[in-house]
């Protein structure tokens, strides 16, 4: 497990140089409209899109996570010589689906690995990426500040270490090996967790676009407030982490509700805050949503597919259907509503939004519990 666990937290420790400050240091330097809804939501529409191809592949776990891992470093280096133009979003965009890639392999790895206790076993390898993400952010956040050019040798940093990654993934002691029976169809009974993912991911990235609108043109942030945000939201996943993996084992759905229920805090947040340190106090509460959405999730999915490459590639269509739904309609409406009413308008439509995810929420608790099929397969 040793590979693994440094794997983990060495890949994530790279990406957050910089992942977290794309869309705000996007928008400092003037891409707005369609291409940062791209940018605000390719995080998760690309991946996403990326795994439902590879889910009618047979291909080794190892395989996808070693090679998706080292094309991502290189597409950082790209990235740290790029202009902030349609070549640098391209890139990015790029990047994300390289990332979709090493995610898939790293999802049936830890589909074979979490069998007898879900919950427990992916908070454990979540709280390593958790420690490494969290030093990371803090690192570029207090050595960017509000000098924004600086960012660019994270870029280059953050790929150079994804290769290196790349290569500690060649030493996994442990695989998903691609067999050869096959499942037709999806089972009938993860249908519904589809729809409601769908509804769920459209309503939750309409907020996306208008985030780092609000960072940069409302409360005026730099890299140092980013990286105390997430100080704030990672020591607080640190803390919950572990005992949430328990409680997801537990209490399934109740779990996967109330993580919905609570990402209405963070719209809510930027609605009614007065200053950048109401913004931090809210950070507190993704210590919890992170622990969830690490973990319920994915471990429902798991127990909800005989064919685990075929439901994650299902799953992940409706992840990136629906962000691309939802971003892309919170972008069009927060330019039209700014045109109309200034930017101070958006806060608006942060509280419809954060009024949206409480009601779309409620979805979860209709679904069954799950227990792990006897027999899975993995190809």
């Amino acid at each position: 497990m040793k590979p693994l666990r440094t794997y983990t937290f060495l890949k994530n420790f790279a990406l957050q140089l910089v992942q977290p400050f794309i869309s705000f240091v996007s928008a400092a330097n003037g891409i707005m409209g369609e291409q940062l809804a791209l940018i605000s939501s390719a995080s998760t529409v690309l991946p996403s899109l990326a795994q439902f191809a590879l889910g009618f592949l047979r291909v080794r776990a190892k395989t996808l996570v070693t090679y998706g891992t080292a094309l991502t470093g290189l597409l950082w280096i790209a990235l740290s010589f790029s202009p902030f133009n349609w070549t640098f979003t391209s890139l990015y965009l790029a990047l994300e689906v390289s990332l979709g890639v090493s995610s898939f392999g790293w999802y049936l790895l830890m589909e074979r690995m979490s069998a007898t206790a879900r919950g427990r076993t992916l908070a454990h390898f979540s709280f390593y990426a958790t420690i490494g993400g969290l030093i990371a952010t803090v690192i570029t956040g207090f050595a960017v500040g509000d000098n924004f050019s600086l960012v660019r040798p994270f870029f280059l940093a953050s790929g150079l270490l994804l290769l290196a990654d790349s290569l500690i993934a060649m030493k996994f002691d442990f695989d998903s090996l691609p067999l050869e029976r096959r499942s037709p169809t999806l089972e009938l009974e993860v249908l519904p967790y589809l729809l409601i993912t769908f509804l769920f991911n459209v309503v939750w990235s309409l907020a996306w676009p208008l985030f780092p609108i609000a960072q940069v043109y409302i409360f005026h942030m730099d890299f140092t407030n980013l990286a105390i945000m997430s100080v704030i939201s990672g020591v607080s996943t640190l803390l919950m982490q572990r005992k949430v993996g328990k409680l997801v084992d537990e209490h399934r759905r109740l779990m996967m509700f109330l993580g919905r229920f609570a990402l209405s805090t963070f719209p809510l947040a930027y609605a009614l805050s007065t200053s950048v340190y109401e913004i931090y106090l809210a950070e507190v509460v993704a210590g919890f949503t992170n622990s969830v959405g690490s973990t319920a999730y994915m471990a429902y999915l798991f127990d909800s597919s005989r064919d685990v490459r075929r439901g994650i590639g299902a799953y992940s269509v409706m992840v990136a259907t629906g962000d691309l739904v939802g971003s892309s309609v919170g972008s069009l409406v927060a330019d039209d509503v700014m045109s109309a009413y200034g930017v101070g308008a958006i806060r608006w439509l942060f509280a419809v939004i954060a009024v949206l995810r409480m009601l779309a929420s409620a979805f979860y608790l209709i679904l069954k519990e799950r227990k792990p099929f006897k027999e899975v397969v993995r190809a």
